[in-house]
């Protein structure tokens, strides 16, 4: 795809790379704090959700925030200087320079690899003060946080606390050259209006909904699939997928109404095809 890399390593390139992630695994799985959720064991996608529909009918307050072009913006030289102080060994700081050379084309000093092997772990160190950050605020305060790459929520008990929360967010990206996203990626208000996290849709006093951007994303992807000259019955297995992930992990918290047939229906209604007998045939088959 245009203005993509694609980046092929040779079979020693890998083996260094399956050693340096062993070796970064060792030193920094210790060290993160587990309220950065997406590294292993810490709770993952689901785990999140479900910490946060325990307590939030126990604060008044949120926040919603995720960092502007995260992975893009990831400084090397404070990357490389955190990993110095945790003592990784020289042979794996080699190879983790070599790595973030590889997205490195112009030589800005900046940016890491979404979705590479070693980058879950590298953009978690990156963060890691802002975890550690809260981790001291929360002692003793009324204050709920969590992160999960860069997307981060603070449920807060007062507005005075929940400003101090945000403007400690502020101060501390400002320490690693990063920012949050413009107005249209944040939510900051009361939890009884609802907000989106992860995919779901969060209300104190209603169970879990997919959020817009998860809906909007099924719709998509299945028009992407129907162009390409997907059947219905494969259509159809793919929003049974979906529905499935929804629901996966979160022991009934996810509301039911109308089932997998509603979301279905939906995407149906979405690839706009005309003939009424085939809709009315099609919207009927789950």
């Amino acid at each position: 795809m245009e203005g993509r890399r694609i980046v092929f390593w040779d079979a020693p390139g890998r083996q260094r790379i399956i050693t340096a992630r062993i070796a970064l695994s060792q030193h920094l799985t210790p060290l993160l704090s587990t309220l950065c959720t997406h590294t292993k064991s810490h709770g993952g996608v689901k785990g999140t959700i479900r910490a946060l529909s325990s307590v939030i009918g126990n604060f008044s307050f949120v926040a919603r925030f995720d960092v502007a072009s995260y992975y893009d913006s990831i400084q090397h030289d404070i990357l490389l200087a955190q990993l110095e102080r945790v003592n990784v060994p020289k042979e794996t700081l080699d190879v983790v320079r070599q790595y973030l050379g590889v997205p490195d084309t112009r030589g800005t000093g900046m940016g890491l690899t979404a979705g590479g092997s070693l980058s879950s772990l590298l953009g978690a160190l990156y963060l890691h003060p802002l975890d550690m950050a809260f981790q001291r605020l929360m002692t003793g305060r009324r204050i709920f946080y969590r992160r999960y790459m860069d997307d981060i929520v603070i449920l807060a008990e007062t507005r005075h606390l929940l400003r101090t929360a945000v403007r400690m967010v502020h101060r501390v990206l400002s320490t690693v050259m990063l920012r949050v996203h413009d107005k249209q990626k944040r939510y900051i208000g009361r939890t009884t209006e609802g907000f989106d996290f992860l995919g779901y849709r969060l209300h104190p006093h209603r169970r879990l909904r997919p959020s817009y951007e998860s809906t909007r994303r099924l719709k998509e992807r299945a028009r992407r699939l129907y162009e390409q000259g997907a059947s219905m019955t494969r259509l159809r297995l793919y929003v049974v997928r979906w529905w499935r992930w929804l629901l996966g992990g979160l022991d009934g918290l996810v509301c039911r109404k109308g089932g997998v047939k509603r979301y279905w229906t939906r995407v149906f209604t979405h690839l706009d095809i005309l003939d009424p007998g085939v809709r009315q045939q099609v919207c009927n088959g789950l």
